[in-house]
């Protein structure tokens, strides 16, 4: 509502062509949809959703002669992983990873005669207690003392192998692969889609 210091200032509204595509069919995925918007010459934008989550990039610098779409086709999943989700990584933490690490040290250590019988068989089984955990922050915060005892005053670099492959990046990866197949076959002239 305009006010005696804030006069009605009226909106500028652009009119833009945005392209929407419902991909189907991918194996192991629901239905997938893509807006894709060409900007201007060497400016584009895309939103890519499947089921319920939705994944947005704009690139104001394309190479010449590209749509958006060509553009997204010629991109590495990785890179474009990197774009939708800046957080999103290829590994994660584990629990088991770090549960099993632990029990084969301590078994090591056993071998080289550091531990009784008694004592590797306590730090064995309580070193199966770490296969529940979800974060390296519970670590700190549950297992501080008992990882201080497995691995030593800076256990937590030990963590950085404690990996497994991440759901959630492989998932939109699928959904990045069934985009560029799917924009690829939608433009068949274009020789350069990397599939």
């Amino acid at each position: 509502m305009p006010t005696e210091n804030n006069p009605a200032v009226p909106l500028q509204v652009e009119r833009s062509t945005v392209t929407k595509l419902v991909i189907t069919g991918a194996p192991s995925l629901d239905q997938i949809t893509v807006f894709l918007e060409d900007l201007a010459p060497k400016r584009g934008k895309i939103t890519v959703s499947c089921w319920g989550k939705s994944w947005t990039a704009y690139w104001g610098g394309m190479w010449d002669g590209h749509t958006i779409a060509q553009f997204f086709c010629e991109l590495s999943t990785c890179y474009i992983i990197g774009y939708f989700d800046q957080a999103l990584r290829s590994r994660q933490f584990s629990g088991d990873a770090l549960a099993n690490e632990a029990q084969r040290l301590v078994l090591k250590e056993r071998r080289r005669f550091c531990y009784t019988p008694d004592e590797a068989r306590e730090m064995f089984d309580e070193a199966e207690d770490l296969r529940e955990s979800p974060s390296i922050e519970h670590l700190h915060a549950v297992h501080s003392e008992l990882m201080t005892r497995l691995f030593g005053d800076e256990w937590w670099h030990v963590t950085n192998d404690a990996t497994e492959p991440n759901p959630d990046y492989a998932y939109l990866e699928r959904i990045i692969l069934a985009v560029q197949q799917a924009l690829c076959q939608e433009q068949p002239q274009k020789q350069a889609c990397l599939m």
